[in-house]
């Protein structure tokens, strides 16, 4: 095979991978614990259930149908939980949990966990849901 074939089928490769929605099934390698377990999240009525259960001392990624960003949800010392959108104010891009913070890899935005900016070039912090505990369930008001 010559060089402008060999290059040819690894674009032909590329984009054929590129087009795969299935892809987005690698979420399950992150840091952080997916709440959708063997139900999928649905917002009803403007409010996302999220079984307590469904996270890992308290922290988790949630997708949920409904919603167009992930939330990241987690419990503070206090005992009260926090729903920050994971969509960087500043460029939109995906803002990912790291240790302590979360970090968006687009632009190096950096937040503290209650979504506050820490270093920019975002001027502004991640949006906040107010969660209210009811039983073993967290309702999130997302509207």
């Amino acid at each position: 095979m010559d060089r402008r074939h060999f290059l040819l089928a690894g674009c032909k490769a590329c984009a054929a991978l590129a087009a795969v929605p299935a892809l987005a099934s690698l979420e399950s390698c992150s840091t952080g614990k997916s709440a959708a377990g063997s139900t999928a999240l649905a917002v009803e009525n403007g409010v996302l259930s999220v079984p307590v259960a469904s996270l890992s001392n308290g922290v988790g990624m949630i997708s949920a149908k409904g919603l167009d960003d992930k939330l990241y949800i987690s419990k503070g010392a206090d005992g009260t939980y926090k729903a920050l959108v994971l969509h960087c104010p500043h460029k939109g891009g995906p803002v990912k949990p790291s240790g302590d913070k979360l970090i968006c890899n687009w632009h190096g935005s950096v937040f503290d966990m209650d979504g506050k900016v820490t270093k920019g070039p975002s001027q502004q912090g991640l949006k906040v849901y107010p969660v209210e505990v009811a039983g073993d369930v967290l309702k999130v008001r997302v509207a």
